[in-house]
Parts: C-alpha cells; sequence; structure tokens
C-alpha cells in the first residue's frame, strides 16, 4: 500500500502585464533541491534553466515561459517563492560610497510594475517603415545576459522581438520561419533607426523596488532599484 502524498495548497495570481490570471502552487523540496544545486554551480544558464522548469511546473503548465514577457515570468516567481519559503525577500544593499554592506528586507508586494510615459511598440521608423513590437522573452534574457555570444545576440533578439513590418503597401509578420529576413532587415538599419528598436527595451515595463537609506558606516544617502532581472532568481 502506497503511502498517500500531502495536498499542496493551490493559489491564483494576475500576472501584471497580461492580466491573465493563473492557478500556482508552491514549489515543494524537490524543486527547492533543483533551485539550489543549480544556484551552487554558478552557471547562470543553469539557474536560468532551473527557473523555468520551476516555474512551469508550478503554475500547472500555464506559463509559457518561451512565449510571456520577462516581466510577467518575475512576477510569477516572486509569488511562487512568497509562498513556498516566505513572504520576505533578503538583500545586502552596497554603499555608492563606502561600499559598506546593509541588509535590506523587501516584502514580494512591495514591487510594483514600473512604466514609462511614451513607451510604445509600434516605432516610425522612417516615412515609409513601422515596426510593431513584442517584449523580451525569459529566453531572451538568457541570449542577452548569460549566453557567451550575447554581444551578437542583441540583433539576434531584437529580430525575434519584431512582431510585423509594415510599408504603405505591404505587411511583413514574423512566423519564425523568416527569421533570416528580420534578422538582415535589423542589420541594415541606420544608426539613428537601430536606436530607435534599442529605446523600446530601454522604456519598457519593468517590476522593481527602489530602496532608499543612509548608510550606516558614512552616512550617505543610496538610491538602489532592485528590478529582478538577476535579484529574483539567485
Amino acid at each position: 500500500m502506497s503511502i498517500p502524498m500531502i495536498k499542496v495548497p493551490s493559489y491564483i495570481m494576475k500576472l501584471p502585464y497580461s492580466q491573465q490570471e493563473v492557478k500556482y502552487r508552491p514549489y515543494v523540496v524537490r524543486e527547492e533541491k533543483l533551485l539550489i544545486m543549480a544556484n551552487e554551480s554558478e552557471d547562470v544558464a543553469v539557474v536560468m534553466d532551473a527557473v523555468g522548469d520551476v516555474i512551469k511546473a508550478c503554475t500547472f503548465d500555464a506559463i509559457d515561459i518561451k512565449t510571456a514577457p520577462l516581466f510577467d515570468v518575475q512576477y510569477a516567481f516572486l509569488q511562487i517563492r512568497g509562498k513556498s519559503i516566505g513572504e520576505i525577500l533578503e538583500f545586502n544593499c552596497i554603499c555608492g560610497e563606502c561600499e559598506a554592506r546593509m541588509p535590506v528586507a523587501i516584502a514580494v508586494n512591495e514591487f510594483k510594475m514600473k512604466t514609462t510615459p511614451g513607451h510604445t511598440n509600434k516605432i516610425q521608423l522612417d516615412d515609409n517603415f513601422h515596426v510593431t513590437m513584442k517584449y523580451p522573452t525569459f529566453q531572451h534574457f538568457t541570449k542577452l545576459y548569460v549566453d557567451e555570444n550575447s554581444d551578437q545576440n542583441v540583433y539576434e533578439v531584437l529580430a525575434e522581438c519584431i512582431e510585423s513590418i509594415y510599408t504603405e503597401d505591404e505587411v511583413f509578420t514574423n512566423t519564425g520561419n523568416n527569421h533570416q529576413d528580420f534578422r538582415d532587415f535589423v542589420e541594415n538599419l541606420t544608426v539613428p533607426q537601430f536606436e530607435k528598436l534599442e529605446n523600446f527595451f530601454v522604456t519598457m515595463p519593468i517590476l522593481e523596488k527602489i530602496i532608499e537609506y543612509a548608510c550606516v558606516e558614512c552616512n550617505r544617502k543610496n538610491i538602489i532599484s532592485i528590478d529582478g532581472i538577476t535579484n529574483f532568481f539567485a
């Protein structure tokens, strides 16, 4: 006779960007072990893979990390982590003057979506061309910050995040099968046009918490943004 398993509680969260309501559960011991082992490897790519696997399992496959915007994935991981090991996250902030470390505790619900006025996913490149963009995913983050070819991957990610290209007469939709065409399009932009695409990423929404504190050693006032790109997955 097999031992019955203890039922794991489930909750509902609303993703901040898509507004999708997602059922989720805390991660269990085997998944926590996976995260710990990944973190101990000191290999960011391994950590990213482990986090992705845990998010997928704990949301019952509701969040596809291949397509979901990064900030929805960040938010989901925060909620899962909060229900798994506690609502409080602890960080060590480093003073910008004397480099003294100061521990700071933040509740998961203190992180808010920051938006930039005027931000849009519709970008006019010149009188004839404009594009619509889609937000980078968890996997795009890995390409930009983890992959050893990250410098070259900037062009790859930009091309993948173009949803459609419009002219006065035609619309070209990014199907994935025509990726090289979109990559060629990006590499043939002028520098000012390329910077317009870059600005889409610079101004896109982020999940963050602003910390303001006076250093206990030198009394300098510090303002630090915890934006979750690397901090949430530690």
